[in-house]
């Protein structure tokens, strides 16, 4: 029974790897960049606020790309042609994009810095091409990443970074942050070529589906909606007191 239990262990440990998640993390911060998260609030209760927001493509240990010439684990993220978009932001006087940026990376790509309405929300980028090969390629880099070349993979990459002002005329909301169209996104695996002692350069869309996770920021209170739960106290206290 043991062995059957490590057997069926070793059989889930592959299938896992097999299956590992990759995508592209949304996030907020509400303290100038010192913390991160999925799920933020800010208070407009003095006035406008300044958000900080930020997009990381990651990729699970053991996530497998097959490009040409073969598969191999991801090790670097490569390329993306698309777009993302905060919802109910940009609907209010007073929400701005104050400033974008490609991330830790920033080779090509300028429409990528672009931002416009539509759907309820704020649409940042386009569907232009944002490609990273010259940080990898160029430089000679890519080696680095690659453990059958002495590298260490880098699996989480910052594609987009900025800051915006959350409008208080927008009062109590919530705001929403996710992919709005993408119809690329390469990584580079680990493929040693013996033949030329270097490592292929050819990149793919890891295997399987990308699992996005979103982000939301609740935008509480305005001064009004703190007078009215004001005044709602007072109305429970009264009731208690009759």
């Amino acid at each position: 029974m043991k062995n059957f239990v490590l057997g069926l262990t070793a059989i889930c440990g592959i299938a896992a790897s097999a299956n590992a998640a990759w995508g592209f993390r949304y996030e907020f911060s509400t303290d100038g960049g010192a913390n991160w998260g999925t799920s933020k609030s800010v208070s407009v209760a003095g006035g406008n606020a300044s958000v900080n927001f930020r997009v990381i493509a990651y990729a699970d240990p053991g996530t497998q790309v097959n490009a040409t010439g073969g598969p191999g684990p991801a090790v670097a993220f490569a390329r993306l042609t698309g777009s993302e978009k905060l919802g109910n932001f940009g609907t209010a006087a007073g929400d701005v994009i104050n400033s974008q940026t490609r991330g830790a990376l920033g080779s090509s790509g300028s429409n990528y810095l672009l931002s416009s309405l539509g759907g309820g929300g704020t649409i940042l980028g386009s569907t232009s091409a944002l490609s990273f090969a010259s940080q990898l390629l160029l430089s000679g880099t890519l080696a680095a990443y690659c453990p059958s070349s002495g590298g260490t993979p880098q699996l989480t990459w910052i594609v987009r970074t900025g800051v915006m002002t959350v409008s208080q005329l927008g009062g109590t909301r919530t705001i929403t942050f996710g992919n709005n169209q993408r119809t690329q996104n390469t990584w580079y695996r680990d493929l040693y070529n013996s033949g030329t002692g270097q490592q292929d350069v050819n990149t793919a869309a890891p295997d399987g589906s990308a699992t996005d996770i979103g982000a939301t920021l609740q935008v509480v209170p305005t001064p009004g909606s703190l007078a009215l739960v004001g005044l709602g106290g007072l109305a429970v206290a009264r009731r208690r007191r009759a």
